[in-house]
């Protein structure tokens, strides 16, 4: 029962009082390779040879008599391949709705949780049965169709679709198109393409989503085909039970058939109530799936998860999807040149950006992993990870909208005191009287120069409204005054134009700059001030609402590391105490932020333009927003930098500290002193069928010659749990090594 206790992660519980423990060499070799590993010399000769590093005792695997050992096969390139698939078809859904308001983050974290789980649970299967053969490249490229399909199904993809009530907004946009001109036969087909685009985007995302359950269902019943044909109890002649098997082929059945009535449900035109059973058919299977991976881990015929090659997973999709946020936030520096928001205040932003995203980067990888992580442990750490992953791409997504909406209320400046200076003329020179270039100062006539608009082309249109004004409508200067608002806008619409954010031509914005333009100066029901006003307001807040969410999603990526360093094990000493503790206060701090959201639902702008109200607004459109972000990242990554060295300073075998490049906590290291490169007996390119993942293809293989004489050496390799031992060997999409835990 002990030895079942410990394989699980839930043997002897590390006591409290490790919250005061001063570290120690003998208690988490790894811990310690890790942190002097991480003291960073500011330079290091290449001509000098580098210490070893203590190497963690060495621990023989024990497997209990109701669990399997398996042989699985490592292949890089299908991993990865996998891992970019995976990526690529959430990604798809930024390109196709970006994230604005709260609703858009949730569609996004709801959407990515399917994505994920379906690469996840891949991985959970790969980790302990995943051989190389001809099937399982087959079913690589079943799942690549998967994340293809599901990346055609994500443009306008809104969870709440058909829940949420709209109906008022809805007959806003049909007002305004009415007023443009539209017909009504015009506005119910397009009514009706913009209703039956989510119910077969739903649709398919249901049947891909049962496709790549069956697909998986396949792999787990091949299995268990030859689990139950090779699997004896060690030392008797009887067979192990594979209840484990059972569970995953259960919930995996449960889940494709609830997967398919969800498509049946929706049907052609559903209704409110066909939209919620779609939620529940859509998210109760992933919880009945995880659940059935703690449920498989405690029972016969269960099979350790391999710690090494989860965390290799997750650290490689955490790269992919910074990566991904990186090119989302460098698209928009192309609009940036030539154009009003180019200066000194824009360079600072794009540092600030670039300061977030190297920070939350070495965060990540300055976690421990410790020697002391289980089995279930793992697992739950690497389901954890969904929590983090999803914060993290919400926050790179801010960060590129932060830098947008910065560029965007520098540019709008420019309109905004256009229509100051030219009211104030009007009224001060009266009536009647014309605006000329020389009324302006330099600043302004070299601003409009930048949007590529010129002073003179705008003052024509002013000029032309007074004429009109005085001949067509008895000297009412209101018709001027709204001359003049509309060339204002116009200069509004080719800001955004020159930013690269124009408007979705389905949008309310962009149905009210466009009726504002086509309207009569005269009809003051549609041209007026107070439409004005609306429309610049609108262009704020549907550009900077990612402000409102931003610091809550920033803050959680510390607190959701932090809680994650817990699932996988407790802290060893105080000094991890510390790390987590300071990540959880300062993710805190980050979210207390929110605070400049109070009022924000008020007037955002005055009379004159000027921001009031909440001051959110005036921090988005003023590139404020980011940098204090990127200052509670450095303290962060300060105090850690901190902690770390008065660690080093409390071992007593300070005495051997060495000197080598920064060794990450999640990715694993080999030992490539001890490397052997060794061959098959058959040739690696010819391919199995199928290989049975519990028999063991590594005996009797053959050495390769060398200078020098070889021999098949075990080493030792530890990575966030035990200390196993494996043969090194090279890499070869047929290496077949045993799943350890």
């Amino acid at each position: 029962m002990s030895a079942f206790r410990n394989a699980n992660g839930l043997g002897k519980k590390r006591p409290v009082s490790s919250f005061r423990k001063e570290s120690s060499a003998d208690d988490d070799i790894t811990l310690y390779n890790q942190r002097q590993g991480s003291i960073v010399p500011w330079s290091r000769s290449p001509f000098e040879e580098l210490p070893k590093p203590p190497e963690p005792p060495k621990e023989e695997m024990k497997h209990s008599d109701d669990e399997l050992k398996v042989y699985v096969s490592e292949i890089p390139w299908s991993d990865l391949l996998l891992e970019i698939a995976m990526t690529t078809a959430f990604a798809s859904l930024t390109d196709g709705t970006p994230i604005m308001q709260g609703s858009d983050v949730a569609s996004y974290c709801s959407f990515f949780a399917l994505v994920w789980w379906i690469w996840a649970s891949q991985v959970a299967y790969n980790v302990r049965f995943r051989q190389s053969d001809w099937l399982h490249r087959f079913f690589v490229f079943l799942q690549l169709l998967v994340f293809c399909t599901l990346a055609a199904f994500t443009k306008g993809f809104d969870v709440t679709n058909g829940i949420a009530n709209d109906v008022q907004e809805q007959n806003i946009l049909t007002q305004l198109k009415f007023q443009d001109a539209f017909s009504q036969q015009d506005i119910e087909v397009q009514n009706y393409r913009n209703n039956r685009i989510p119910t077969l985007n739903a649709r398919g995302i249901s049947m891909t989503i049962a496709f790549s359950r069956v697909v998986l269902l396949a792999q787990y019943v091949i299995a268990f085909f030859h689990a139950s044909r090779t699997q004896l109890v060690r030392g008797e002649n009887r067979r192990l039970k594979t209840t484990a098997f059972f569970v995953h082929i259960g919930s995996l059945l449960f889940s494709a058939t609830c997967y398919f009535i969800a498509y049946l449900v929706i049907g052609k035109n559903p209704d409110e109530t066909d939209q919620i059973v779609k939620i529940i058919l859509w998210y109760l299977p992933l919880l009945v799936e995880v659940a059935a991976h703690f449920v498989a881990a405690s029972v016969p015929g269960r099979v350790r998860y391999s710690p090494e090659a989860i965390y290799g997973r997750s650290s490689t999709v955490f790269i992919i999807i910074l990566g991904g946020g990186l090119d989302k936030i460098t698209n928009g520096f192309q609009y940036i040149v030539g154009n009003i928001s180019l200066g000194p205040g824009t360079l600072a932003l794009i540092l600030c950006a670039a300061i977030i995203f190297i920070l939350i980067f070495t965060l990540y990888f300055s976690t421990s992993e410790g020697d002391k992580a289980g089995n279930r442990r793992a697992l739950a750490s690497f389901f954890f990870q969904f929590f983090f992953l999803s914060s993290l791409i919400v926050t790179l997504q801010g960060i590129a909208q932060m830098l947008a909406v910065g560029s965007i209320g520098t540019a709008m400046d420019v309109p905004f005191q256009f229509v100051r200076t030219s009211s104030a003329l009007m009224s001060s020179k009266g009536f009647g009287v014309y605006l000329n270039e020389s009324d302006y100062s330099y600043d302004e006539f070299h601003n409009l120069n930048k949007t590529g608009i010129a002073l003179n082309s705008l003052l024509n249109i002013i000029n032309y409204g007074i004429d009109d004004a005085k001949d067509n409508h008895g000297s009412n200067p209101a018709v001027a005054y709204n001359y003049m608002l509309q060339a204002d806008v116009a200069l509004m619409s080719t800001v955004l134009y020159n930013v690269h954010a124009n408007p979705d031509p389905d949008s309310m914005l962009y149905n009210k700059i466009l009726v504002f333009l086509d309207t009569d100066a005269s009809n003051f029901s549609v041209v007026s001030n107070s439409s004005f006003h609306d429309i610049a307001e609108m262009i704020i807040t549907e550009n900077a609402t990612p402000a409102l969410w931003f610091y809550a999603a920033g803050g959680m990526i510390l607190i959701t590391l932090a809680l994650n360093k817990m699932v996988t094990s407790l802290p060893q000493d105080k000094y991890e105490w510390g790390q987590t503790i300071s990540r959880l206060l300062m993710g805190s701090l980050v979210i207390v932020l929110t605070a400049l959201d109070v009022n924000a639902s008020s007037d955002i702008l005055d009379a004159n333009l000027n921001y009031e109200g909440s001051r959110i607004w005036f921090f988005a459109t003023h590139s404020m927003v980011l940098p204090p972000y990127a200052l509670a990242l450095a303290v962060e990554q300060f105090i850690e930098l901190c902690l770390l060295y008065i660690a080093g300073r409390s071992y007593e075998l300070l005495g051997i500290r060495y000197g080598r490049s920064l060794r990450y906590g999640r990715t694993p290291t080999g030992d490539l002193e001890n490397f052997q490169e060794v061959e098959m007996r058959k040739d690696p390119r010819s391919q199995p069928e199928y290989s049975n993942p519990f028999e063991n293809y590594s005996e009797g293989m053959g050495q390769v010659r060398s200078s020098s004489p070889t021999t098949l050496t075990p080493s030792v390799s530890s990575y966030a749990g035990r200390t196993y031992h494996h043969h090194k060997r090279q890499s070869t999409d047929s290496d077949s090594r045993p799943l350890i835990s």
